[in-house]
C-alpha cells in the first residue's frame, strides 16, 4: 500500500466520522500490516486504490472465548461434540454474560444471546436509557407472559447482545462528561465487531441487524447508525444494519438532537418509532421528524394512548411489541440474504465469560410448594380405634337430634 494511497483513507476517514471510526478502521490496517507482511502479498488486506478486499473463505480457526463443542449446529444445540464447555449450553434455557472490551480498552458489561438459527439468525443489539441497564430487557413484559424481551427475541430464533453504557449498570458507576459521548457512539461500533466474529463463526448472519433503543438511548443508536463507517467492517462494504426501533425517543439525548440524526438514518434505514401520546418530551421528539420519516416506504410511527416512557413503556403498555416483533420480522427476520463470511478488521476482545441459565417459569396456577408435597403424600387410613387428633378432640361435640 502506497503513502499516498494511505493519505487518500486518511483524508477520506478524517473528514467523514466524527467518532473516529474511520480512523480506527485505518489503525488496525496499519497495524495488520506491519505484522503480517505477507499477508499484503497475498492480497488479503484491501488495495487502497480501491479494489474490494477478498472474501476469506475458511472461518476463524483462533479459539473461541465463549467454548466450542463440535461445531456451530452442535454448539447451540447443548454440545454433545468434543471440547464442550462453556459452549455447551441450549438456546432458550440460558445466555453468556461478559465483559466486552471497547476500542479504549474499557471493560463494558456485556449478554449473548444465541440463536438456534445459525447463519439464518438475524440479531439485535438492545441499548437501554441513561440511569438504567441492560437488565431492562431481562424484566418480565407484560405482554411476552412473563419473558423479558431480549429471552423472547431469543426464543423467536434472534441473536441477541445487550451491553450497560458508560458508567452505568455492572460498570463502574460515574458521571459521563461531554467527552464520553463520542466513546459511548463507538462502543456500539465495538459491539457491532463482537457480532462480526460470532457471524465469521458461523452463529448469525450480521447483514440482518437491527438495533432497539429505549429513551435517550434511542438518541445514542440513532446517533452510531448516523456516523459513517456504522456497522461496516472493511472500507467500501456496505452497513450490515437492517433496521432501527426508536422507544420513547427524546428531543435530546445523550446530547444528540434527534431532528438532526434520525432522517438521514431513515432515508437509508428501515425506522420504527414509538412512543405514548402523552409522553410530551417523546411525543414532541417524533413530531419534529414524522414527515421525514414518512416519506420512507418501510417506515413506521405507532402512538399509543400512554404517559409511560422508555422501559416503562416497553414493559407494560399492551401492542408495543407486538407492533416491534412484526417490525422485526419484516425489516430482519424475512431478509433475503446469504451468508458471507466477512473480513474483521478489528476483533473485539472480551473476558470474564459466565454462563447465566434463564429462570424457570413459575405456573401460576400450580398450587403453592408446600401444599403440593402435602398433595403428593398418599392418604393415611386412620385407625377408627386410635384416638382422635388434638385439633379434633379440642371441637366441641355436636348435638344430635
Amino acid at each position: 500500500m502506497t503513502n499516498d494511497h494511505r493519505g487518500r483513507w486518511a483524508s477520506q476517514a478524517i473528514g467523514a466520522a466524527a467518532m473516529a471510526i474511520g480512523l480506527i478502521g485505518m489503525a488496525a490496517v496499519e497495524a495488520q500490516q506491519a505484522e503480517r507482511p505477507a499477508r499484503k502479498a497475498r492480497g488479503m488486506v484491501r488495495d487502497q486504490g480501491g479494489q474490494p478486499l477478498p472474501k476469506e473463505k475458511a472461518r476463524p480457526n483462533a479459539a473461541d472465548p465463549l467454548g466450542k463443542a463440535g461445531g456451530p449446529a452442535d454448539q447451540l444445540n447443548g454440545g454433545a461434540g468434543a471440547g464442550a464447555g462453556v459452549g455447551a449450553v441450549g438456546t432458550g434455557t440460558s445466555h453468556f454474560t461478559f465483559r466486552l472490551h471497547a476500542f479504549d480498552g474499557a471493560p463494558l458489561a456485556a449478554s449473548y444471546y444465541r440463536s438456534k438459527l445459525t447463519t439464518t439468525a438475524p440479531v439485535v443489539i438492545l441499548v437501554h436509557e441513561s440511569g438504567r441497564s441492560r437488565k431492562d430487557f431481562e424484566e418480565p413484559v407484560l405482554e411476552l407472559k412473563g419473558k423479558g424481551l431480549a429471552e423472547y427475541l431469543q426464543s423467536q430464533d434472534y441473536a441477541v447482545l445487550t451491553l450497560d453504557l458508560r458508567g452505568q449498570g455492572q460498570n463502574p458507576r460515574r458521571a459521563l462528561a461531554r467527552g464520553d459521548r463520542p466513546r459511548i457512539v463507538l462502543d456500539l461500533q465495538a459491539a457491532y465487531f463482537f457480532l462480526l466474529d460470532r457471524h465469521n463463526r458461523g452463529e448469525l448472519n450480521v447483514s440482518k441487524l437491527g438495533i432497539i433503543g429505549l429513551g435517550d438511548g434511542a438518541n445514542l443508536a440513532a446517533a452510531w447508525a448516523h456516523q459513517p463507517g456504522a456497522a461496516v467492517s472493511t472500507e467500501g462494504h456496505p452497513s450490515d444494519l437492517s433496521g432501527m426501533v426508536l422507544i420513547s425517543p427524546m428531543p435530546e439525548g445523550t446530547g444528540y438532537l434527534l431532528k438532526s440524526i434520525a432522517p438521514g438514518v431513515s432515508s437509508r434505514v428501515p425506522m420504527l418509532l414509538m412512543a405514548g401520546e402523552r409522553d410530551n418530551p417523546s411525543k414532541d421528539a417524533i413530531q419534529t421528524v414524522r414527515q421525514a420519516i414518512e416519506r420512507g416506504r418501510l417506515n413506521k410511527i405507532e402512538m399509543y394512548p400512554s404517559n409511560l416512557h422508555g422501559y416503562k413503556f416497553l414493559r407494560l403498555e399492551p401492542k408495543v411489541t407486538s407492533a416491534l416483533m412484526h417490525f422485526l420480522e419484516n425489516s430482519l427476520k424475512n431478509r433475503a440474504v446469504t451468508w458471507e463470511p466477512q473480513y474483521n478488521l478489528l476483533p473485539v476482545a472480551v473476558s470474564d465469560i459466565q454462563v447465566a441459565r434463564h429462570d424457570k417459569k413459575v405456573d401460576l396456577n400450580a398450587p403453592a410448594p408446600a401444599a403440593a408435597a402435602e398433595a403428593a403424600k398418599p392418604e393415611r387410613k386412620r385407625d377408627p380405634n386410635a384416638p382422635a387428633p388434638a385439633a379434633e378432640a379440642a371441637k366441641p361435640e355436636r348435638k344430635r337430634d
